[in-house]
């Protein structure tokens, strides 16, 4: 009898992380996108606030207008794995999993950008493949992609801004009101197209 039950209950377990996942992908989206807006509204004297979260775009904003402004956040991620990791989901970023994979570096079996971060290299690429995908996507009119910096380095974007925005010239940019990054600290935004 208690097997049966213990089958039973599994299922609900599973659905709870996967509820609680969601709420904390949704909390993450907010607070990117309040953090972002206060930022933006300062930089262009606008007073856009939060009035809907949707899951495409994530965000809808509203000015005193009634102009609205739709956001679509995703998180930047120096290396593959590093939301999981900084989530607590993956044990990539572990003390352990960086001591081998430096012993890994130092033996030549492993590039030190498999374990390091550099601003114009690997962390550039991956964002332009994660930038790539949300391209491919339509949202409508008065669109911006916010990218959220989730590094353990509060990067200086401003060296990479020019680099970004001439790659992203050769895609067709489906975001009319720009493509945006905010720092770490949340302190800054900067414009990349």
């Amino acid at each position: 009898m208690e097997k049966k039950y213990l089958q039973h209950r599994r299922p609900t377990r599973m659905l709870g992380s996967k509820r609680e996942h969601l709420e904390e992908k949704k909390a993450i989206e907010r607070a990117t996108a309040e953090a972002f807006l206060l930022l933006y509204n300062q930089q262009k004297g606008t007073s856009y606030q939060i009035v809907q979260h949707e899951d495409s775009p994530d965000i809808i904003a509203q000015n005193r207008d009634g102009q609205t402004l739709q956001l679509e956040i995703v998180l930047t991620e120096d290396r593959r794995g590093d939301i999981p990791a900084s989530l607590g989901r993956s044990s990539g970023r572990t003390v352990q999993a960086l001591k081998r994979n430096l012993r890994n570096n130092r033996a030549g079996i492993a590039a030190l950008t498999t374990s390091a971060s550099v601003l114009g290299c690997n962390v550039l690429d991956s964002l332009m493949r994660r930038l790539s995908d949300k391209f491919l996507k339509r949202y409508g009119p008065n669109t911006a992609l916010v990218v959220r910096d989730t590094s353990g380095v509060d990067w200086d974007w401003d060296v990479v801004v020019e680099p970004i925005g001439k790659k992203l010239e050769r895609l067709s940019n489906p975001f009319d009101r720009g493509v945006w990054i905010i720092n770490k600290s949340k302190d800054r935004i900067f414009r990349i197209a």
